[in-house]
């Protein structure tokens, strides 16, 4: 299933697209009505560098539920397959897309989007990353957030002023 055909829902995200990192900018910033915070039961999180959703009965995944305004939807879906290596087929997708009913905080259950890693992750090299603590990337300490990157890709920490 594409963009074009795909059913409008909410997009659960977990990782590099949750509010304030860097994805998030890149394409869901202006382009929601609603960002709620939101569970997926019956996944972990691997990874470190970037998080892959994997499945697994007893763990659960933390992220949000974005609502994405319909003016925007197909641009945004189009942009996250792309993000998320999403070829529209099971076996050559970096991330597959799924359709999962995920837990909002305020109570609610919502039927949406969301990716999990493809079919050739699942049981490789990706079973070898560490799990991310409580399913949480944010709160794990493995999120990155603008300034720590940019220290990163210089080599140093910020400046400091000499007395």
């Amino acid at each position: 299933m594409t963009w074009m055909t795909a059913e409008r829902l909410p997009v659960f995200v977990y990782g590099t697209l949750r509010a304030q990192q860097g994805n998030y900018r890149r394409i869901l910033a202006g382009h929601t009505v609603r960002e709620r915070p939101a569970s997926l039961d019956g996944y972990m999180l691997v990874g470190s560098v970037v998080p892959f959703a994997v499945a697994r009965e007893g763990r659960r995944v933390v992220g949000e539920v974005m609502d994405v305004r319909p003016e925007s939807w197909e641009m945004v879906l189009r942009r996250l397959d792309r993000l998320e290596g999403y070829t529209g087929t099971e076996f050559d997708s970096l991330y597959v897309r799924r359709q999962r009913v995920v837990q909002c905080a305020d109570g609610e259950s919502v039927r949406a989007y969301f990716y999990e890693a493809g079919p050739a992750h699942r049981e490789g090299w990706l079973m070898d990353c560490p799990e991310v603590p409580g399913g949480d990337w944010v709160a794990s300490g493995f999120a990155r957030t603008p300034s720590s990157l940019r220290r990163a890709a210089v080599g140093r920490s910020p400046r400091r002023r000499l007395a």
